[in-house]
Order: structure tokens, then C-alpha cells, then sequence
């Protein structure tokens, strides 16, 4: 189960990361969020970027370190759809960001 707060910081990162707008997320309406929220807000901006701005999307991928291997295998390996599965591993990182600093911060 994740912390919902590490989930909030994990939005923040996506944010910045992706180089969305301040916001974009309607962070500030919202104290904690759910996996499952987090899951459908970054899955939008996944599919909009899969369907309109593929070079975007690998771009930040690259840029938050999502590892092209493991990207490959999951999607070659999975039968959810590749927004799906792009999501999963986004949030699997940025959850690991939030760790380390948490960690390395103390």
C-alpha cells in the first residue's frame, strides 16, 4: 500500500517532470490522492501524448529514467493496453523518487 502523500509527491514530480503546466493536475484541490487516482490522472496525459506527441512522451520517459529495456519486456509481455502499462511504470518510478529523497533527506 503506498503512502498517499508519497502519491501526492509522486504527482508533483509527473508534473514537472513532463513538463506540464503548474497544476496541471488540480494538485492543490486535493490533500491526498489514491493510487488509483494517480493512476487515471497520469494514464490522460499518457494517452494524449501516445495519440498526438510521441517524441514528447519518449522524451520524458528518458528524462524520469524509465528503463527503454524493461518498458520493451512489459509491453511486449502484457495484455493491458500500452497506456496502461506506461502508467504503471511511471508511477513505479516516480514512487522510487519520492523514496530516495525521503530516505536520503533524514
Amino acid at each position: 500500500m503506498h503512502n498517499p502523500k508519497d502519491i501526492k509527491q509522486g504527482l508533483k514530480l509527473f508534473e514537472k517532470d513532463f513538463q506540464l503546466d503548474k497544476d496541471y493536475l488540480q494538485l492543490a484541490n486535493k490533500k491526498d490522492y489514491t493510487y488509483d487516482e494517480a493512476f487515471i490522472s497520469i494514464m490522460r496525459v499518457v494517452e494524449d501524448l501516445l495519440a498526438k506527441d510521441f517524441p514528447q512522451l519518449v522524451n520524458a520517459l528518458y528524462r524520469i529514467d524509465v528503463s527503454e529495456e524493461k518498458l520493451k519486456e512489459a509491453l511486449a509481455t502484457s495484455t493491458d493496453n500500452p497506456a496502461s502499462v506506461i502508467t504503471k511504470m511511471i508511477i513505479e518510478r516516480q514512487l522510487l523518487k519520492v523514496e530516495f529523497r525521503k530516505k536520503y533527506s533524514e
